[in-house]
This record gives structure tokens, sequence and C-alpha cells, in this order.
């Protein structure tokens, strides 16, 4: 066991081999990764192979155009000046010009070298075609400005023909060259000169009558996508004619509405009661009536019907409402006739404007024909005028040619002829898909061996040991087969005689199990720690502390009762027997353990009576093993570590970091225990090598394993 004290187990990283090399074990790891890794280089490979340029073989001649009359320095600078240059672009044309390659086309021995065949139908490729590819294998380059040289490449896939296709071609230039630089050049000037001019007319005709079309039809510009303004005009007018169109059809839906039928009548005797109801000289004369009236009333009263003034004073205020009654018919009539009367005017009205809009469109449409034919036709002028213009910069640059060609400033000589192409250029694509192929297979292998290398996790016992300063005192491997499962069984037993032997050394009775992050597998080897030494004959007691994740192992299957270790601590009146009732006893399968019970909190609260209740334990069991929680998320962890108990540090292989081990050591520093060990828990097994893998041949063949042959010839005496 190593010593209580845990500071000085991080005080200084020893040079300890950690083990984590094991490049075929991170092979067989991840072999699915190494796999995807080189598909991926090789496919990228086999695109780069197939992007890559064919390997072609190149034919070069050269061409000299040397300066005239070089007589001195200042004159050979003059020539090397822009109408030089522009001699050497023309001349580079000249080249690559298509009656010049159709010239070249037509030796047969050529035709035989660049004319492709049909493999299906045996037929010839056509002329057109072949001087279109020629153009564009063919490759100018030069330098006028330094060097005179043109420099004519030919690139073909295999080198039959091409010297002798670039040689063609330099001599049916050169003798192109010397005829257009001697015969008639100033003829031939005058000729483009003189349809220069006629283009020009051409150009003012079409200008004149332009300008005449603009003045008729006061436009400024002729545009294709301008809208015809006759046309807008139109769509204008069209517009008003249909709304009004629409108010004659309602003005007349209107009068209809009050002429037809007994719903007609009705509805004008309505709107006419309503004006005549607000008209104001019926409303006074109603009022001057009903005055008179009241006053006539007013001198009636008192008299009897027998009395001559009752009689005429009734006669009187007849008179009245016949007069009332009759303005009132007057008035009705009046209005009546007023309402149909403005509803035929509009209906006149709204036809007069129709009939108006009407023969304004019919009148519009001939104008707009009119218009139309003239816009048209300077549509057709600007064309003409601007195909005209374009042919005017043709013959000007054709002039320009021929004026430096009739005094050329040099002239073209062969300087080199092509010779035949021996090695070829480019291609290597075989090299670039192997070179892909071996960099697929170094990507493959490193990266499972890199990821493994940057892992930072804790994975062996060299690499606790060099974190801790003291090797683990024990580990477990992961359970893959029943091969690890004896192993793991043989550990086990190791490590409780371990702790067994502390006891009769230290007379540390009991041992408190904690991982340094939660499922380190603390309670499972709690259990079986517990079930070995009781199989060595050592009364063992597994106790679980674990409030923060308790464990339904702990509890009897066969029992439906939750109460446990915290239950009965919670009680004022506890005692230990009451505690010592609810041990299950040790069976076939589990050992002699206690549950924590069923707790309100994820800690214990009863942390003061567990020194009692452990020493009363230690007179029943020899070794008592305390379940804890995980100590860097619950500080029960490091309540229990300081009540005496030993401590066994659970590192769970491939899932703690260096600085969470640290910072669990230093948490156990804290509370100084008389023992404290690590124990490594789920080691992987390395199938590719390393110490587990011979280990476990060695443990299987109960032989010594043999040495691979690299050892044997690195190693052997």
């Amino acid at each position: 066991m190593p010593p209580s004290s845990a500071a000085s187990a991080v005080t200084e990283e020893k040079s300890i081999p950690t083990g984590r090399f094991q490049p075929l074990t991170s092979l067989k790891r991840r072999k699915w990764l190494a796999v995807l890794v080189m598909v991926l280089v090789w496919g990228l490979g086999l695109v780069a192979a197939l992007n890559a340029p064919k390997a072609y073989y190149e034919a070069n001649g050269v061409v000299l155009i040397a300066p005239k009359s070089a007589t001195n320095l200042e004159r050979s600078q003059q020539l090397l000046g822009q109408d030089y240059s522009r001699y050497i672009s023309q001349q580079r044309h000249l080249l690559k010009r298509h009656d010049v390659l159709q010239e070249v086309l037509q030796d047969e021995q050529v035709k035989d070298f660049w004319l492709r065949t049909n493999e299906e139908t045996g037929e010839k490729e056509k002329e057109e075609k072949a001087i279109k590819r020629l153009y564009k294998a063919l490759d100018l380059s030069s330098k006028p400005t330094s060097h005179p040289f043109i420099t004519v490449s030919l690139e073909k896939d295999s080198p039959n023909g091409a010297d002798y296709i670039v040689n063609t071609l330099l001599d049916v230039y050169l003798r192109k060259s010397q005829e257009e630089n001697i015969y008639d050049s100033d003829g031939r000037i005058a000729e483009l000169q003189r349809v220069h001019n006629e283009f020009q007319t051409l150009i003012e005709q079409r200008r004149q009558r332009r300008l005449q079309i603009a003045q008729e039809l006061g436009v400024t510009t002729f545009q294709e996508d301008n809208l015809n303004p006759y046309d807008s005009i139109l769509i204008d007018m069209e517009t008003a004619y249909k709304q009004a169109r629409r108010d004659r059809v309602q003005a007349e839906a209107q009068l209809a509405a009050l002429q037809q039928g007994r719903q007609g009548a009705l509805t004008l005797d309505a709107v006419v009661r309503e004006k005549v109801a607000n008209d104001s000289n019926l409303i006074g004369l109603n009022s001057y009536l009903l005055k008179q009236r009241s006053d006539l009333t007013t001198q009636m009263i008192g008299l009897t019907p027998e009395n001559p003034s009752y009689q005429r004073l009734q006669r009187e205020v007849a008179k009245l409402d016949q007069e009332l009654s009759s303005a009132e018919s007057g008035i009705y009539r009046d209005i009546k006739e007023r309402i149909l009367a403005q509803h035929r005017a509009a209906i006149y009205q709204t036809s007069q404007v129709e009939n108006s809009l009407a023969e304004e469109i019919n009148q519009q449409r001939r104008e707009a024909t009119r218009y139309a034919s003239l816009y048209n036709e300077a549509l057709d002028l600007n064309k003409d005028i601007e195909r005209a213009f374009r042919q005017v910069d043709r013959i000007n640059s054709r002039i320009e040619e021929l004026s430096i060609e009739s005094s050329a400033p040099g002239f073209a000589r062969i300087y080199a002829y092509a010779r035949e192409p021996e090695e070829p250029q480019g291609g290597g694509r075989k090299k670039i898909f192997l070179a892909f192929i071996v960099l697929g297979v170094l990507a493959g292998l490193s990266l499972p061996v890199l990821i493994d290398m940057l892992d930072r996790r804790l994975h062996t016992i060299g690499e606790v040991n060099k974190q801790l300063g003291f090797p683990p005192i024990a580990w477990i491997l992961e359970r893959e087969s029943r091969e690890h499962e004896s192993l793991i069984f043989d550990q086990l037993r190791r490590l409780a005689m371990a702790l067994y032997r502390d006891k009769q050394t230290h007379n540390t009775y009991c041992f408190a199990l904690t991982s340094v992050k939660p499922d380190g597998g603390t309670t499972t080897l709690t259990l079986e720690l517990a079930r070995r030494l009781s199989e060595l004959g050592i009364r063992a007691l597994a106790l679980e502390l674990n409030a923060f994740n308790p464990d339904a192992r702990y509890h009897d299957p066969l029992s439906r009762s939750q109460e446990g270790l915290a239950n009965i601590l919670a009680r004022e009146d506890w005692s230990p027997q009451q505690v010592e009732r609810l041990i299950i006893p040790e069976s076939s399968e589990m050992p002699a353990r206690l549950s924590v019970g069923k707790t309100a909190e994820r800690h214990l609260m009863t942390y003061g009576r567990l020194p009692a209740l452990l020493e009363h334990l230690s007179s029943l069991y020899d070794l008592i093993l305390l379940d804890t929680p995980p100590i860097l998320v619950s500080a029960d962890a490091e309540l229990l570590g300081d009540i005496g108990a030993g401590i066994l540090l659970v590192i769970e292989a491939g899932h703690v970091y260096p600085g969470e081990l640290k910072r669990a050591v230093g948490l156990l520093e804290r509370l100084d225990p008389p023992v404290v060990a690590a124990v490594l828990n789920r080691v992987a097994v390395f199938h590719g090598g390393g110490y587990f893998s011979g280990l476990m041949q060695e443990y299987e063949t109960g032989t010594k394993q043999k040495p691979s042959w690299v050892k044997r010839l690195l190693w052997s005496s």
C-alpha cells in the first residue's frame, strides 16, 4: 500500500512509459476510420488524375521578324517602336488566319497526320472542324520589344507528323506574307477608301431621313423598347371610353329603376316626397297658411255651427286647406318632372361623351398606324446606320493594316523549322494516382494513431502512474469475454488479499471506495470485492453510503421494504441493532450488504452517527467496504473519508482526464486518510499489442509468450 499522504503522489511527474503508443491497437480499434480516410484520399487522387492533362508531344518552329534598314542604333530604336510592334501582331494573326490554315490542310500528308477518322463509320473529319481544332492546338508566343521571334508550337497526342504540320504552316505563312507585302497594296487601299466613302454617304442619307421622321412625329430618339406615344394615348382614350359607356349604362339603369313597374313608381314617389318635404318654398307657404288657419280656428271658438260667422270661417278654413293641398301637388309634379329630366339629361350627356370618344378612338387608331409605320422605319434606319458604322470600322482597320504592309518596317523569314518531338510533356496521371495511393495509406494508418496520441484521457496504468506518482494497486479489465472474467476474478482476489493484509498490518477495518466521476463502476467493484473477500473466508460487508445515486442491487429482491441505513440513522432512538437487522445475508451470488435506503435528499443527513455504527459493525465483520459517491460531484465522499477509513480511488479508464484526477487527489489530500490507493477500472485490452494483450495470451495458454520476429531480430544475442 502507498503512504497515507496523497501529496507526494502528484509532486513530480516522473519519466514513466505510458504505453499509449500502440499503432496496431489504434488501427484495429478504428479500422473503418482508416478505411474511410484511405478511400477518400484515393477518390481525390482519382479525380486529380482524371483532371490532369494528358501527355502530349510538342513541335516548335520559329519565325524571325527582322527590322529593315537598321543602319544605326537610332534608326533601330525607331523601327522597334509602335509600327514595328503592330507589324509583328499582324504577322501573328496571319499565322492562324483561316485561309492559311485551310491551305495547310490541303496537303495530303497533313490530312493523314491531322484529320481524325470515325471508328464506327470510317468517315474522315470535316474540314471546318479540323481547322478549328488546329487553330486551338496552335500556340504563338513572342516578345516583340526585345526578341523579334514568333515561336509556333503545336501540341499533338502522338509525335507522328507534328513537325511536318508546323513546317507546312510556316511555308504557307511565309508565301502569304510575301504576297501581301509585295503585290498591289496601294490599289487595295484605294478600293477600300472608295467603299469607305460609299458607306459614309449611306450613313448621311439614313441620318437625314431619320431626322425628317423625328420632326414629323415630334420625338428625339428611336429605341426598340420604347412604347409608341400614340399607343399610350390610345390606351388612355379606350379607358375613358369604357368609363363613359359604364356611366351611360348606369344612368339608363337609374332612370329605368324609377319608371318601370310598381316598385319603380314607389321608389320615385319616395324620392319626390323626400324632396317635397325639404322644399323651402313649400315649407314657408305651409307656415303662412297654417298660421292663418290657426287664427280662423281661434275665431271659431265659442261659435255654434248655426252661427253665420262660424259657417263663413269654416269655408275660409276649407279654402286654406285646398290651397295647401294644391300647392303641395304642384310642387310634387314639378320635382318629379325635374328628377326625370335630370336622369334623361345624364343619359344624353353620357351618350354624347361615349360617341365622341368612339369617334376620337377611330381617328387615333388611324394616326397610330401611320405613326407606327414611320417609327419602325426609323428603327430600321438605326440598324442600317449601326451596320454601316461597323463596316466602316472594319475598312479602317484593313486600310491601316495595308498601310503598314505597304511600308512594312520589317520582313519575315524562317528562323528554325520544327523537328520531330522525342519526349512527351505533361501527363503523369499514373504517378499522381500512385502518389495519392501512398498518401491515402499513410493518412489511413497515421490518423487513428494520431487520434489516440492526442487523446488526453487516461487509458493505461502507466498514465495513471505518471499522474499519481505511484502505480494503481489493481487494474480491472473491461468485461468483453469469458477470458476477461477469469483475469478480473484473479485481480479481485489479489486486491482482496491486499486489503486484508493492510488490515492485519495497520488494523484498517474500513475502506471507502469512491470514483473520480459518476458511473465509474464503484458499486460493481465494491460488491465483487466483498464477495471475493467472503470466498477467502474473510467476513466482509458492502455498505452503501451513496445517497447521490443509490443502486438497486443492495436491496433484497424478495422484500418490498425500501428502508435502509439512512432511515434508521434519521431516528432519534436509533440503535446499531436496528441497523444490524437490515443487513442482507450473504448468498451464492451476492455478498452481505446493507442499503442506504430511500432518502429525500441526495446526501446523508446523519453523518455524525456513522463512527459509532461502524465501530459496532467492525465487531461483526472483518472488513467493511463503503460504497461512496463520486468525489468530484458529491461532498459525502470527503465526509465519509474523514472517519478514519482507507480510501480506494476508482479511476475509470478512458473517461478521466489528468486535470480531473489531480483535482480528486487534491481533495483526498485534505482528508489525510491512513491509507490511499488507486484502482484502474474498465481497462480496455489493446488486442493489437501492449502489456494486456500479451498477458491475456499468457493467461489463456499458460505459457510464456514468444517475442515477435522484430524483437528477436533486434535483441537476440
